[in-house]
This record gives C-alpha cells, sequence and structure tokens, in this order.
C-alpha cells in the first residue's frame, strides 16, 4: 500500500495545484455566467476576451516551443467568428517522442500557467510593496514547513495589502487600476476549454507511466528516500500553491460580482 499511495502523492503534488486552480476558475465562471445571465455574461466574456484570449493562447503557443511542438497555424482573437472560439492554437509533434507527449499536459494546461505569469508581473509592476511582503512570507513559511491552509492564510493577506499600497508610493492610481484590470481579465480566461482537456489527457498516459517507474525505484531506494521526495515535493506544491493565490483571489472577486448581481436583479425583480 506504500507503493500505491506513493504514486498517488506523486501525481498530487506535481500537477494537483494547477488542475485545482484551473476547476475553481472554471467553477467561478460558471456561477457567474448563470448568476448574470446568458446575455449579460457573454458581454462580460467577450469584454475581457479582448486580453484574456490573447494571453491564452500565446500561453499554449509558449508550451509548444518549450516541449518542442510545431505550431501549425495560430489565431489569438477573433471575436467575429460565429463559432464560439475565440482563439486557438494548432500544433504537430513526433507521437514517438516521450518528451513530445508529455508536453501535451503542459500546453493543454499551459493557459493556468500563462495566466498566473501575467498576474504576478502586474503585481510587480503595479503593487511591489505588496508583492514583496508576499513572496518574503511565502519563504518564510516554507523555511518553517508551513502548510496549504497557512499558506493560503497569507495570501489572503495580500489583499489588505494591496489595498494599504493603493494611495501610496510613486506608482500613479490609474496605472494601478488598469493592472488590476489586466489581472481580472486574465483571471476569468485561465478557464479551459474542452479541447484543452482533451489534448492534456493525452499526454497522461505517458506521464502516468513515468510517474510509476519513478515510484518503483524510490521504493526500492528504501522508506528514508520516500519519505524525503514527498517532503520535498509537498513543499514544492505548497509553494506552487501559495503563488497561485493571486489567481483564486482573482476568481473570488468575480464570484463575488456575480453574487451582487444576482441579488441586484432578485431585488430589481430584472430577468
Amino acid at each position: 500500500m506504500e507503493y500505491v499511495s506513493l504514486f498517488f502523492q506523486i501525481l498530487f503534488y506535481t500537477l494537483g495545484v494547477p488542475v485545482i486552480c484551473g476547476f475553481t476558475v472554471f467553477l467561478c465562471e460558471w456561477l457567474l455566467l448563470r448568476m448574470v445571465g446568458r446575455g449579460f455574461g457573454h458581454t462580460v466574456v467577450m469584454a475581457t476576451s479582448a486580453i484574456g484570449t490573447p494571453v491564452h493562447e500565446l500561453s499554449h503557443a509558449l508550451m509548444c516551443i518549450i516541449f518542442g511542438h510545431r505550431i501549425d497555424e495560430m489565431a489569438l482573437w477573433r471575436p467575429l467568428h460565429n463559432d464560439g472560439t475565440l482563439g486557438y492554437v494548432s500544433h504537430s509533434y513526433n507521437k514517438r517522442n516521450i518528451y513530445h507527449q508529455i508536453g501535451n499536459i503542459f500546453i493543454g494546461i499551459g493557459p493556468v500557467f500563462g495566466g498566473l505569469g501575467v498576474i504576478l508581473l502586474c503585481m510587480v509592476l503595479a503593487f511591489p510593496e505588496t508583492f514583496h511582503a508576499y513572496t518574503q512570507n511565502i519563504s518564510s513559511m516554507t523555511v518553517e514547513g508551513g502548510s496549504f491552509f497557512s499558506m493560503l492564510t497569507g495570501g489572503l493577506g495580500m489583499i489588505t495589502g494591496i489595498f494599504g499600497e493603493w494611495s501610496n508610493g510613486d506608482i500613479s492610481v490609474g496605472w494601478r487600476i488598469f493592472a488590476v484590470a489586466v489581472m481580472l481579465c486574465v483571471s476569468l480566461h485561465i478557464t479551459l476549454s474542452g479541447a484543452d482537456i482533451k489534448g492534456a489527457l493525452g499526454g497522461l498516459p505517458v506521464y502516468l507511466g513515468l510517474t510509476l517507474i519513478a515510484t518503483v525505484i524510490i521504493s526500492l531506494l528504501g522508506t528514508e528516500a520516500m519519505t524525503g521526495t514527498i517532503s520535498v515535493l509537498r513543499m514544492f506544491s505548497a509553494i506552487s500553491f501559495a503563488l497561485f493565490v493571486p489567481v483564486f483571489v482573482c476568481a473570488a472577486i468575480w464570484l463575488a460580482l456575480g453574487i451582487l448581481i444576482y441579488l441586484l436583479r432578485k431585488l430589481l425583480h430584472l430577468r
């Protein structure tokens, strides 16, 4: 049973955080659209797609480059098409190449990483003091062996920091408003499409096979190797989770906006 536990822990600690992030954003977007109505929800998606969709597709493209896939065709934003697809990246690869096959996973979930990168960049440029304090907090909690809950609690403190820094420093309020708008637009389009998920699942069998091989090797090295591996992966996963907190915060803001609009519609008896 230790082998089985080790296998699933390796899977969770390596892929769990980005998958959970993608699902959380998807759930918040779904609830938002349900509460604000199809018409207004479509308007929100289209308005935010001008920024969010190019980031989404460029994230796919970047992962294609990293994992050696050939980009055959790409559309960063095409709002006037009637098929509902705002953008796409068509790519090809050598199916006999293991590295290329594993790349399908990261190409599929690439927008999660790309969206996170843009959100963190916006924080660095618009709220540098808050971001510095946030990273320092992550570093100290990592050294102390902080749990996922402590990482989340520390991350939520970032919101207070942003409001405290809003009117301080040399950065203009207008630039900060623009940065927040970009963060919100990007966060709404981190959601993975059906094609993204299908593409990611294409590389899963190879990843599972390599994880199984790693599990066997680590198990043969003994209990100490197993414990050390899980400890390192747990720390890696906790740090990843802490970095993804800004994405969760943006998703929560969209959800709160949806709830507010839903309550106003009910109060004013609007359809």
